[in-house]
């Protein structure tokens, strides 16, 4: 939903920055689809450089039980396709079965699953997709705290938290988003010591998590950032700021714009100040 006073091509503009840190830290099975060999694709829009999973024209309609079936193929290709089927199908009939498929040899088919039973938005998935936070490929145990985040489900947030520890900096960006989307704020004190992350990604990630938990706690830690090396943490701080809503972070965001030599940039941090202004005060948590 827009801020009131805020056209929505200068929200799309002003999170460009962001958007481009949490890509990098979202598994390509979310962007479009994974190579074979257990390693993560390269999402492109052009035509042909990703499996098009969608039915064409003229091609026979395949059955849930037939879907079903494909799951035990030999071939990567076929399995990868049959989840994505029935995840499009949207029956939660497939819920079991994809729970099964996360005990897939091929990391790409244990993300696709987890994707797949994110989609399907099924309270009982929850479990057993927390237990693929200790998944031993990285872009698995990623895409398992971006769908925990999705799922909503609170049971989520103490794991998430752990992996806020983990060796890989992309998991680490990924459960800090995570937890932003879970809403919970036993994650706010966590998060915020995450702030002084050595990468930048991960650190933009933080921001963004806190923006999400909209928890006044958080405004003294994120407001250094906006002095921050990279441009995508600073722009990070400041759209944080803007969806907590606490006034009292606008002087400092006028500060951060005067100084900032950096037109997008400057441009970016002036329209998070417009959203501060216009947002509603935040309340006690």
């Amino acid at each position: 939903m827009c801020s009131r006073g805020v056209p929505v091509m200068k929200q799309i503009a002003l999170q460009h920055f962001v958007l481009l840190a949490v890509l990098l830290l979202l598994p390509a099975a979310a962007l479009g689809g994974y190579s074979t060999g257990g390693h993560p694709g390269h999402f492109s829009s052009k035509p042909g450089l990703v499996p098009d999973y969608r039915q064409q024209p003229g091609q026979k309609a395949v059955s849930f039980d037939d879907q079903v079936k494909r799951l035990k193929s030999q071939s990567v290709e076929e399995r990868r396709d049959a989840i994505e089927r029935l995840a499009e199908l949207a029956d939660h009939r497939a819920v079991d079965p994809l729970i099964g498929m996360l005990a897939d040899q091929t990391a790409d088919i244990r993300a696709a699953a987890i994707d797949a039973l994110g989609a399907l938005e099924e309270a009982r998935a929850v479990e057993p997709i927390i237990g693929m936070l200790k998944d031993k490929t990285e872009f698995v145990r990623s895409a398992a705290a971006r769908v925990l985040g999705q799922l909503g489900d609170a049971r989520a947030v103490p794991p998430l938290i752990v992996l806020l520890s983990d060796s890989s900096s992309s998991v680490r960006g990924a459960a800090a988003i995570g937890l932003g989307m879970l809403k919970d704020s036993r994650a706010v004190p966590e998060l915020i010591q995450r702030l002084k992350e050595q990468s930048p990604d991960v650190r933009a990630a933080v921001a963004n998590g806190l923006g999400g938990l909209r928890d006044k706690k958080a405004v003294p830690a994120l407001l250094p950032l906006l002095k921050d090396d990279y441009a995508m943490v600073k722009v990070a701080a400041a759209l944080a700021l803007a969806d907590i809503g606490d006034k009292t972070a606008a002087p400092p965001l006028r500060e951060a714009i005067a100084s900032e030599k950096d037109d997008e940039v400057h441009t970016q941090l002036s329209e998070a100040l417009k959203r501060l202004e216009a947002a509603h005060e935040p309340t006690e948590n």
